[in-house]
């Protein structure tokens, strides 16, 4: 059946997912809060529903998988900072990784695919792009570079009559140098009307300092020499101040006035330069699909906007979040640099988790058909022991090692039907035999186990008896290798085709 779709079934598959989410939050409320509980499996499913999203074919879709993949980091990074100094943080963490890879399994089949690595890809250099612009503003902003840069170059242009002369002139120049460069690049922009206009006049100004005279080349290198000359300054400002009205006009005239308007046209001309470069860079970044380049990038623009937005409007109303106590680079980057720079972080950190369960596959630790499955439910497995050790309750324990197992066996046999029926296959019944036989099974061994714990372990060791809490720990292990036997029973028969 060439072109079938052999993703796990459906319902099947949201079953898994939904044994998952359930078991995750069952073994993280029994150790911790309930905020970094939820807020480490709802970035899981953020994750898995970003790239559900990628796998799609609109643009739009695709757009709102980049935004779900970086709100999953988000709630990743949010889940790290609830959960800083505690010992469960590996716990919130492992929860979060192990929805997300189970879910992933479940609605697009596969962990390791394009869509969702370009769209991590383009994200992070959006974000990258965002924290060039964020230091340079915010370099702006704490130290005035610009208003300090212009402001030192009038000062040094007109330190001197002579000198302000002098430095009018190659200013004057250097704007008809720019108009050899600006001219051509509006002529682009603007509509051809067939008649002479602005800028034929404009073209007819220009010169090129390369198309200069050389007779007035030697007149400005001259002018130099007699400005750098205390004896030129002198010998100049005596002249201005001997010429009755021209001298103090003319003067006053090279204080600044004819600088700064000079400066601004040069400001605008190479504004004009810079948006016809960036106009060349920008189209060069989109490449051929430049809707599709956006959409995958959505996410990290963004969170560039929202970062830069948030953090300005903070600093208005005087919240010191992240920017006045610092200090050292931190300083220098800026609050808005600050929050992208841990979010190209966290981004890379997913990129890699979520590429886990393909690098297990490949070096066949895990199952290919089936990584995902098989990567989540030995997350939780180990989470579980994790919480164990964090005083999670033996109930929770017994149930959560049975949960992780069940979340493997109703994933691998989601993607066994899809193998051979396809996705869309109905599996309602074959579904309802095969959990609830599993279910059945890991029901018996968890009733072994708390009947172990809470009726044989106390009969064997009475509470004063010094060896009780060892025994109930051998026992507890006897659980889990009875548990492991049954998950390596049921991979034996992964192979065989099923009846059902």
């Amino acid at each position: 059946m060439n072109g079938l779709d052999t993703r796990p079934v459906e319902s099947t598959a949201a079953l898994t997912g939904t044994l998952a989410v359930v078991v995750a939050l069952a073994i993280g409320l029994g150790i911790g809060t309930p905020v970094p509980v939820a807020t480490s499996v709802l970035g899981g499913l953020a994750l898995a529903g970003g790239a559900w999203a990628l796998d799609q074919e609109t643009n739009a879709r695709i757009a709102a998988g980049s935004v779900a993949l970086l709100a999953g980091s988000l709630c990743l990074g949010a889940t790290l900072f609830l959960g800083r100094g505690s010992y469960a943080l590996p716990v919130y963490v492992g929860l979060a990784v192990a929805v997300a890879v189970v879910a992933i399994d479940a609605t697009t089949g596969l962990v390791e695919n394009e869509p969702l690595g370009t769209a991590l890809r383009e994200s992070g250099n959006a974000l990258l792009i965002g924290i060039v612009l964020a230091v340079l503003l915010n370099l702006n902003a704490e130290f005035g570079v610009l208003v300090a840069f212009f402001g030192t170059l009038l000062a040094v242009s007109v330190a001197t009559p002579l000198g302000a002369f002098v430095t009018l002139q190659l200013a004057v120049l250097g704007v008809l140098g720019l108009l050899t460069r600006v001219v051509p690049v509006l002529s682009g922009w603007l509509p051809d009307t067939g008649t002479d206009g602005p800028l034929d006049t404009l073209d007819d100004v220009a010169v090129s300092p390369r198309r200069l005279p050389r007779a007035v080349v030697a007149v400005l290198a001259l002018e130099v020499l007699v400005a750098l000359s205390p004896v030129g300054r002198s010998l100049f400002a005596l002249f201005l101040d001997s010429v009755p009205v021209v001298g103090p006009l003319l003067e006053l005239a090279l204080s600044w006035p004819l600088h700064v308007l000079v400066g601004l046209v040069g400001v605008a001309l190479c504004c004009v330069l810079l948006a016809d470069a960036l106009q060349v860079w920008v189209v060069d970044w989109l490449g051929d699909d430049p809707a599709r380049t956006l959409a995958l990038q959505a996410g990290g623009l963004l969170t560039v906007a929202v970062a830069l937005v948030g953090t300005t409007v903070a600093s208005v109303f005087g919240v010191t979040f992240l920017s006045a106590d610092t200090t050292g680079v931190a300083s220098l980057v800026g609050p808005a640099g600050i929050v992208l720079g841990g979010t190209v972080s966290l981004l890379l950190l997913v990129g890699i988790v979520l590429q886990t369960p393909s690098l297990l596959s490949a070096y066949g630790l895990v199952p290919a058909s089936t990584a995902g499955f098989a990567t989540g439910s030995a997350l939780l497995f180990v989470t579980t022991l994790a919480a164990a050790e964090l005083g999670l309750a033996t109930p929770l324990v017994v149930l959560g090692v049975a949960g992780a197992i069940l979340v493997w066996d109703v994933g691998a046999h989601a993607k066994s039907i899809g193998g051979h029926l396809g996705r869309a296959a109905d599996s309602t019944d074959s579904q309802f035999v095969h959990v609830t036989g599993s279910a059945l099974v890991l029901t018996g061994g968890v009733a072994v186990a708390l009947a172990a714990r809470y009726l044989l372990v106390p009969m064997l060791a009475p509470a004063a008896d010094p060896t009780a809490a060892l025994r109930s720990a051998v026992a507890l292990g006897l659980v889990v290798v009875a548990v492991l036997a049954f998950a390596a029973a049921s991979m034996a028969r992964e192979g065989r085709p099923t009846a059902e």
